[in-house]
């Protein structure tokens, strides 16, 4: 209502896999209704409201929502007792910390990078403000291209195989054959190779003893990446 606000982000990620986190804490499968590992939100809640969430699963409730799930003290019914424990369906036996898992991290990134090989081919560089319908048909010059060199069929929404395919060499190289400018397939060449150097520290557990090398040229890269973003993308 016209009120000056301020947010403060914090952004947590070492990586976690999803299936492992259900696993580890007692959860129900990826297709629960409970849709989420960080909280308590339904599919249903989640679809209505994709901003106001924080992080309130913790291991120490998952063991004693597990207690409840399994000795039932109040006499539920099903549908009421799973609805109390909010997913929890085996006993959690390994504490993990609230994080963005691997999959997230990957669909995220490969959302970005869409944006930006579509935006390339269609050379919005050279324009103030690009039309809908010019996007459009960008998007499916590219996903023409990507079916056609990698057997990458379109989707609606990012997934994780869609977005493994996408973050490789071999696509970036059939969506270089698209760009026109050579300079610009340059630095498009050059952002996707410091990714490339720098995935592996981030998806490692143990970056200082799988990937070392990589591990010492991060700071490097990371800035690297980050002043081609803001300059030439």
């Amino acid at each position: 209502g016209g009120m000056q606000r301020s947010f403060r982000f914090f952004f947590r990620g070492t990586g976690y896999d999803e299936k492992m986190v259900r696993e580890l804490e007692g959860l129900e499968a990826s297709g629960s209704t409970y849709v989420c590992t960080l909280c308590d939100s339904t599919r249903a809640e989640a679809s209505k409201n994709m901003v106001l969430h924080s992080i309130t699963r913790s291991h120490c409730e998952n063991l004693e929502r597990y207690e409840i799930w399994r000795k039932n003290p109040f006499s539920k019914s099903a549908d009421e007792l799973r609805d109390r424990v909010k997913g929890v369906s085996a006993k959690p036996f390994m504490e993990t910390h609230p994080t963005l898992d691997a999959l997230h991290c990957d669909i995220g990134n490969a959302t970005e990078f869409y944006r930006i090989f579509r935006d390339e081919m269609g050379r919005v560089f050279l324009k103030s403000n690009p039309s809908r319908e010019e996007r459009r048909r960008w998007r499916s010059a590219l996903d023409k291209q990507l079916r056609k060199k990698l057997k990458l069929k379109p989707v609606m929404r990012m997934n994780g195989n869609f977005a493994r395919r996408l973050m490789t060499r071999e696509a970036v190289e059939a969506v270089c054959e698209l760009v026109p400018s050579e300079e610009r397939r340059e630095a498009l060449l050059k952002l996707m190779d410091l990714y490339f150097q720098m995935k592996p520290v981030w998806r490692s557990s143990f970056p200082a003893r799988d990937c070392p090398d990589q591990l010492c040229r991060y700071s490097y890269n990371s800035q690297q990446f980050a002043d081609l973003l803001s300059t030439t993308f």
